[in-house]
This record gives structure tokens, sequence and C-alpha cells, in this order.
């Protein structure tokens, strides 16, 4: 089997996708060119952030049909102030417009990060201080404890442009009780890293929290079932 994945960011998640892929699917090698694509391959495209990954799935769309050497299109995204349901109505509605259907042997998914990719990050209890020593983190807990809530529910706070915004900054301020651990978009490893997945896929286990990041999960457990 053969998937063609098309992300929304830039930097986090060309950096991030290819190891969360391989820690389910091991097998599997990336390629940096859609024609270099033979057996238990992936191939990664960033799609350059709302509304230009609808037009590069689309474009992606044309290329499978031109080559159809893959099973799989999936296309992960932000849902931010808009959410699940109304981002893939979003790009479904841009996909019908462009009047392209996709061949009947390749699958379309979409995966939605609900906010965004740094509110799954906040998923990690393991890394939640209980009493932390930061102001900023303190007040965050008093607002929502994401150690204990569902990230995916964590509401805007005051001061923030938005929900993406302020889950960026209360991951960031989560890890600066820790002198080892520090994030930026273009420099993720701490979230890189094996024993990071583990502490979300126990998130998934034990609770209901994650959904979006569950669905994830799930879609690469299926795709791993069928090879």
């Amino acid at each position: 089997m053969n998937l063609y994945f098309i992300l929304e960011g830039e930097k986090t998640e060309i950096l991030l996708y290819p190891k969360w892929i391989s820690y389910v699917l091991p097998d599997y090698s990336q390629v940096d060119f859609e024609n270099q694509v033979i057996k238990n391959n992936f191939y990664i495209f960033s799609g350059g952030g709302i509304p230009s990954i609808y037009n590069h799935t689309v474009n992606a769309i044309k290329n499978i049909n031109d080559n159809p050497v893959f099973d799989r299109l999936i296309v992960c995204l932000d849902g931010e102030e808009i959410g699940i349901e109304g981002r893939i109505k979003e790009i479904k509605d841009y996909i019908e417009k462009s009047k392209v259907i996709l061949n009947e042997n390749c699958k379309l998914d979409f995966v939605v990060q609900n906010v965004c990719v740094e509110t799954w990050f906040l998923g990690n209890r393991k890394i939640v201080k209980k009493n932390p020593d930061g102001t900023l983190l303190k007040e965050f807990k008093i607002f929502y404890d994401v150690s204990t809530n569902d990230p995916e529910e964590l509401d805007l706070m005051k001061g923030f442009r938005n929900k993406a915004h302020f889950h960026y900054s209360y991951f960031r301020e989560i890890l600066k009780e820790h002198y080892n651990l520090v994030y930026k978009k273009s420099q993720p490893k701490v979230v890189l890293e094996k024993t990071f997945f583990d502490e979300l896929e126990i998130r998934i286990t034990e609770t209901n929290h994650l959904s979006s990041f569950k669905q994830l999960i799930t879609l690469l457990y299926q795709i791993k079932s069928e090879k």
C-alpha cells in the first residue's frame, strides 16, 4: 500500500508526521518524489496553509489519477476556529467545485487537528507539572487544566489572538518548566521522540480525550492491518 499525505503546516508537521508514521508503520519508507513510489511508501507534501492546501489537494487528486500507484490520499489540516465538521465541509466543497474525482482505487481521508497540532501536544500529561513555578502557566492551569481535561476543549483565554495561538503558548509554558525542553515550530525535536508519542497514545487509550488525534492513530493502524 502507498500513501500520499498533504499537510497544512510547512514546518512542524513536515518533520513530525514522518516520525509518527514510522512508529505505527515501521515497514513503510518515505520517498522524496511521487514518481519514486513502489511499494509500502509514503509521500508527504506541504500544502502551505489554508486556503492553498485546498488547491494542492485538487492537484494531488489529478496527479494520483495520472499516476495511480497510491492507495490513500490523506489530507491533514487544522480545525482552528471553524472546527472539524466545518473544515471538512469547506475542503469538500472546494474539491466538488473543481469537478475532479479521485479514482476509485484510492481512498480520500481527512484528519483535522482539533484545534491545531499543538493541541495534541498538550495531551502529554507526564510533562505537565502539578505545581508549576511559572506565573503564566499557573494562570493557564486555573483557567483550564489540560492534564485532567480534554485539550481539544480548551477555549480561548483573553489576551490571545485565537485558540491556536493560545494552545501554542500553553504548550510553550509547559515546556519552560523543564530546563532541557524547548519547542519551536521549526525545531520541534521534543515532540518527535517516541516517548512523547507514546504518552499521547496512552492518553487516548485511558480517556476519551483527543478524539481527532485518535482518528489519525486509528487510521494508521487500519492501514497497518490492511497491508
